[in-house]
Formats: structure tokens, sequence, C-alpha cells
């Protein structure tokens, strides 16, 4: 199964295989009195694979509570999408039912993320109602040592691109699964598409060295329709030699993903592709959760590379 490390990874140094997925931030930022033990954690924690559904559940609601305990009365908070974004909507609700939020107003990226925040009690403008967003809260389904996000799972990464960017600070929020060596190995670039160029967008990723493939429905015939009318194109990439193909994508990843990401927005009939470093000049922060035994820790991103760095250093002088 690809993402699962063993402790002989590690201690061989490893890094590729040491992280499957996670999320990155600064120290020194409001983050970092999270749980500072962190720098000093065990390598087994780290490297523990968490498999189960409970456990998957109790690293995304470590993270929700973490990232919704920022919020201040009177804020306007950007909603992502996906599962851990779902449940940080539902501890915003609860701190608002105690009285413990008041005047807080949500943008949310996408119908579901606004059909959930009104379930759950928290009050929801448009994002053309707000002159700007103190906090936005996203999900990822790869992040990088360098910050680089993949994103698009949910088919709704071009509005939740506009609502990280405007946000005064965007928090990403990542289980240790979500973290890898390089983007690619593991989910497709998703690529969104006007629905009248499907088939000269299909052609031009495919001379991009990718095998693109349409997003079929689960529950209705047809393919995937994002909220913006448009339709969504998973993306593998592949290395070619001799015009033969040797591998369904990137064997260690995307080496490149700036200069991906640039060659696939400038096809016509590409609406968006989530594919990027988050905007810079945002204060911006990932967190990690972290199974630790019967507990679970939420670090930086950066103090959770710090602690790989260290352990494979360590084990490159032994």
């Amino acid at each position: 199964m690809q993402g699962a490390i063993s402790f002989n990874h590690i201690t061989a140094g490893d890094k590729s295989l040491f992280c499957p997925k996670t999320s990155l931030s600064k120290s020194g930022s409001k983050f970092s009195g999270f749980k500072k033990r962190s720098l000093s954690l065990s390598i087994s924690a780290v490297s523990q694979n968490v498999t189960t559904p409970e456990s998957q559940d109790a690293l995304k609601r470590a993270l929700a509570k973490q990232a919704v305990g920022l919020v201040k009365s009177g804020m306007v908070i950007g909603l992502g999408t996906g599962s851990t974004a779902s449940l940080a909507i539902e501890e915003l609700g609860k701190l608002i039912r105690q009285g413990k939020l008041k005047d807080v107003v949500a943008v949310g990226a996408n119908y579901q993320s606004r059909v959930l925040a009104r379930q759950f009690g928290v009050k929801t403008v448009d994002l053309n109602d707000v002159n700007n967003i103190d906090i936005a809260f996203d999900g990822v389904d790869e992040v990088d040592f360098n910050k680089n996000l993949l994103k698009g799972g949910g088919a709704a990464h071009t509005m939740q691109k506009v609502v990280d960017s405007v946000a005064k600070e965007c928090i990403i929020l990542a289980d240790q699964s979500k973290v890898v060596h390089l983007l690619g190995s593991i989910f497709p670039v998703p690529v969104e598409v006007l629905p009248l160029a499907i088939s000269p967008v299909l052609r031009r990723l495919v001379t991009l060295g990718g095998v693109p493939e349409i997003r079929s429905a689960l529950r209705k015939d047809g393919p995937v329709i994002t909220d913006l009318g448009n339709m969504v194109v998973d993306v593998r990439y592949v290395l070619i030699s001799l015009s033969i193909v040797l591998s369904p994508h990137f064997p260690n990843g995307i080496p490149n993903p700036a200069q991906l990401e640039n060659s696939i927005n400038m096809i016509p009939g590409v609406v968006e592709m989530r594919l990027n470093r988050i905007v810079s000049g945002i204060a911006t922060s990932v967190l990690v959760a972290i199974q630790d035994g019967d507990n679970v820790m939420v670090m930086d991103l950066e103090d959770y590379v710090k602690i790989v760095d260290g352990r494979t250093d360590a084990s490159s002088t032994s």
C-alpha cells in the first residue's frame, strides 16, 4: 500500500517514503504555541501508519478544533471543502450556539459548505458582500515539504482558490497521511475545463505528457459538473521515452509543480487547476495532525519537517 511507512524506511533515511502526505507552517507564528513537545516527538509517533476510520476521524477533529480556536467574534470566515473542513464548520457552529463566538459570518466556497454552515447555525454571506476574509480554512489532497498543494478532489477548487487568496490568513488542515515528498505520486492533477472546450483541452493535456480522464459522477450518469457549470478532468503524468509510456505517473512525483501549473493554465478553455504554492503574501499556515499512540498531536508542517530532517540527517551520519 503506497503511503505506508515502516520504521526501517525512516532509519534508512528515506524521505520519499517517510511522508505520504502532510502540511507546513512557520515557526515563530501564532501557531508556535501548539504543543511544542512536538519537536521532541518520538520517531515512532511520526511514522505511525493511521489506517482505521476512527483514527482518521480523531486526527481530523483535532485539526478542526485547533483551527476554529483561532476564530474571534466579529470575524469573516472562509469555509473550505472536504471532510476536515466540514468538521471545522461543525465546530464553528458549536461555539456560536454556546455563545462563545458572536457576529461571525462565513463565505462558503461551494454549495456543500454553505449548506453545512446553515445546518450548524453559521450565518453565510456572498463573497461579493464582504470587503475581506479574516481566516479561511481548507483541506488538501496532498501537500509537500515546500507548501505546494494538490487540491480538487471535491471539484470546488476554482472558488476555493479565490476564497483562500483573498483571506488575510489561509490555514490548510492536513492529517499525517496528506504529506508527500513530491506532489502527484498518489493523486491525479484536477483541471476545471469549460464544457465547450473539452476536446481541444484534452488534446493539449496529452501533448504535455498527461493522461487525462473526464471525471465521472458517482450517483448520476455522465460527468461531474462543478458549481460553476464546468467539467473536471483528472490528469496523470507519464514518463515518455521513445514514444513508450513507462509509468502511469511520475514515479517520484511531479518534479516542477509551478512549471506544470503555468503550462496547464495557459491552455485556452482551462478555467483553473489546483496544483500550486499558496499565494505569496498571505500569512498562511499548514497544520498537521499526528497520531502519537492513543493521543493526537497538532503541529506546524515546518516543525514536522524538522523532525523528519533531523532523523534522516542523524541516520545518514551514523
